[in-house]
Formats: structure tokens, sequence, C-alpha cells
């Protein structure tokens, strides 16, 4: 999805579906609700949701200033070297969010005045509508703790003087104020909101689940790009959670007589949200908002118009994975077919210094290569130390193929 867009999700499977790997408390909440209608609605925030405070001002500053990226400064470098566009910066403070999502709250869109602006616009506040919670165990990461640790480990410079700890309630969620403004959600007011906010960056999710009773409630929920993952040295706990929650699932419905016909239905879910956070995580490479590439061919287009050009392609081979590494972020590429397909039959790998090898089937040719768009450099930024791990049994079993193929030949 282009991290501009949001997302609307009304089938209840659906959104049992995506919250289910999400929050654990929210997942068991809306299945309590059976006979409640829920609306849910999440977007990948954007430069111009982000807030303004300890984010680059403008192109009078530096990249070490720029902190709306999960990336160093060399890598930013490099990545504007090579589109020939910069990176943007924070432009308001607002989460930007469609009409229909206030008219879903049966809540008024605010509307800039005609003429000119010399005074601030009105602000609304959504507790007037609904009751707003924040979901406490989708918030973890968002703390300054954790921000201070990814500016670290991207080399930033970016200094808080004031004490930005969140409040959380004791129970699963965290009654709190959030205002509406010209741009979107969201304004210094809102203490604890935007307490969180200080710790967004681009393509991070945000996530809103409204439950339709008498008297609407609001259900905030935020998630990490798994980039940020990779940064601090920490797993995703609620993905892997979800993982081996389903496997168990699976395993059990192998008992029956339909159960490999349901678990093949269960891996397809996770396949795609296995494909849709490989896609967010590419699209931290980009100065393109919402652009996914293949870092084998540079194959670029926008995800959530193109996706189905671009495949999952699993490193180590899924047969051989336990629950964990079958969808680890860090087990995939989001390759183009033709890659993928080459990837996948161990055709190609990737060396220990992070360039192509090539099958002596196709090594020496050089048309077939440039038609295939493998004659250039890999973009290798995506290849972290984890990938590079599971990479080695890529190339072990690459090497094995080589020598039967050489055999029969």
């Amino acid at each position: 999805m282009p991290a501009s867009s949001i997302t609307f999700i009304d089938d209840r499977d659906l959104i049992l579906n995506y919250i289910e790997s999400r929050s654990q408390d929210m997942y068991e909440y809306v299945l309590s609700k059976p006979q409640t209608r829920f609306t849910l609605w999440y977007k990948n925030l954007t430069h111009s949701d982000l807030t303004t405070r300890g984010k680059r001002n403008g192109w009078q500053e530096g990249l070490d200033k720029n902190i709306l990226y999960y990336l160093s400064v060399d890598e930013m470098l490099e990545i504007e070297e090579a589109s020939k566009k910069e990176f943007e910066s924070a432009k308001q403070s607002n989460i930007g969010m469609s009409d229909a999502f206030y008219a879903d709250l049966d809540m008024p869109r605010l509307q800039r005045r005609k003429g000119p602006q010399t005074t601030q616009h009105e602000h609304l506040q959504v507790n007037d509508y609904a009751d707003v919670y924040l979901v406490n165990d989708t918030v973890k990461y968002f703390t300054i703790e954790y921000t201070k640790r990814v500016i670290a480990k991207t080399g930033k410079k970016v200094k808080w003087d004031d004490d930005e700890t969140v409040t959380l309630s004791g129970s699963k969620f965290t009654p709190i104020q959030i205002t509406q403004a010209i741009h979107g959600l969201g304004t210094a007011d809102d203490t604890e909101f935007h307490k969180l906010r200080l710790s967004m960056f681009l393509n991070d999710t945000f996530i809103v689940l409204i439950e339709h009773t008498d008297v609407k409630s609001v259900y905030v929920m935020l998630e990490k790009n798994p980039r940020f993952f990779t940064l601090i040295g920490e797993t995703n706990e609620s993905w892997e959670r979800y993982l081996l929650v389903k496997k168990q699932q699976e395993q059990a419905m192998i008992t029956v007589q339909t159960g490999l016909a349901v678990e093949e239905e269960k891996s397809r879910a996770q396949q795609s949200a296995w494909k849709d956070l490989l896609a967010k995580e590419m699209m931290n490479y980009t100065t393109h908002e919402g652009e996914v590439f293949c870092p084998f061919t540079q194959i670029s287009a926008d995800f959530e118009s193109l996706s189905m050009l671009f495949i999952a392609s699993h490193i180590k081979r899924f047969a051989d994975c336990d629950a964990i590494e079958a969808y680890d972020v860090n087990n995939g590429l989001l390759l183009c077919a033709n890659a993928d397909a080459l990837f996948d039959k161990h055709m190609i790998t990737v060396d220990e210094n992070k360039q192509l090898v090539f099958s002596f089937l196709i090594e020496d040719n050089l048309q077939l290569r440039h038609k295939l768009l493998l004659n250039q450099p890999i973009f290798n930024l995506i290849l972290n130390e984890k990938r590079m791990e599971y990479m080695k049994e890529h190339r072990r079993i690459f090497y094995l193929k080589e020598e039967e193929r050489k055999r029969n030949k």
C-alpha cells in the first residue's frame, strides 16, 4: 500500500485476521463481542503525519537531524544519490485521515476557512464523539528509550530534555484524548498521544478500530516497521507469538480429514501478511512514498496497485524452516517474478560479499542476464547480518545443485 493510503476493513473475519498478529488483547476483545460491529482503519505513516519536533526542519539542516527514517546518514546519502531525489522532512504535525474515516465516527471533518488565515482553526475532540482508548500491548516500542536506541544505531543527533514516558493504565486499554486539527489527528494538547507520536517513524503503522455501539469506542493501536527490529536487535514478539499459535492450530488440524486443506489456507494468510511486512521494510529504502523494489533487478512500483509484480521469496527453504523461521522477515526477500524463479530454484545465490552468483548455465549468457536486469550490482543494504546467516544455507544448496546440474549435463 502506498504510505499515504488509508485502508478500511469492515469484514469481521478480516479484522480478526489483521489484529491477531498485532494485539492479543484486542483480538480477544473482538472475539468476545460476536454481535457487535467493528470497522478498522490503518495507514503507513508518511512524512506529513509525523511531528516536527526532533525532526529535520527543512533542507537547511543536515541528514543527521532527519530521524523520520530508520536509516543511517550514509544509507540515506547512498539512496539519494541513486534515486536523484532528496528524502522528505516533516511538514506538518497531524495524522491525516480521510473524510470517510470521520464519517464512520459520525464526526464532522474540519474544513480550511476561505481567505487569509489570521487565527488558528478550531479543534474538535474525538472524545466528544466516542470513548477513545490506547491498546496497551501495542505501544511497548513507542517510547523515547527505544527511539534513542534507534537514533544511536543510525548515527543521528537528537536530544530530548523532557520526560516523555507514556502513562498507561493498569488495564488492557488506557483512556486517552485525541484532537482533530485542520490537517488530521493529534495536537500537543493530547498529552499521552503526543508522547507516543514523538516515537513514530516513517512507515510505522497507525491503526484505529471503531466499535459501533450506542456510544462508539475507538481503540488506537500502533505497529513498528520491520526495519525497527533489525536496528535494535530484538524480535517482534507479537508476530512471533502469532506464528507459534498458528503453527499449533495447524498441527491440531492435520488430525482431521480436511486438515491439510485448512492448513494450506492458513499458510496462505500468513504468507500474505509476511509479504506485506517485507514490502513495508522495502519502503524504508526509497524516497518515493509507498514504492517498493526488487533488490536484485531494481524493478520498482507502487505496492498497493502493483503488488502482484513482487513475490515474497524465502531464503532458507520453507520446508526446512521451523515456525519462526518460516515467516521471519529476515528469511525473506521481496523479488520480482523472474528473480524469484531463479533464486527459488537455486540458479542464483548471494556470496559472502553480497554479490550475485550465477549457475554455470547462465553465468556466461550476458544477453540473458541483461534482459533479466541481473547485470547490475544488487541493492545490498537490505542484506543485514541475519539475512546473510540465512543466505549461508541458500549458498550451500546452490553449490550442491550446481554439482548435480554439471553431472546431468
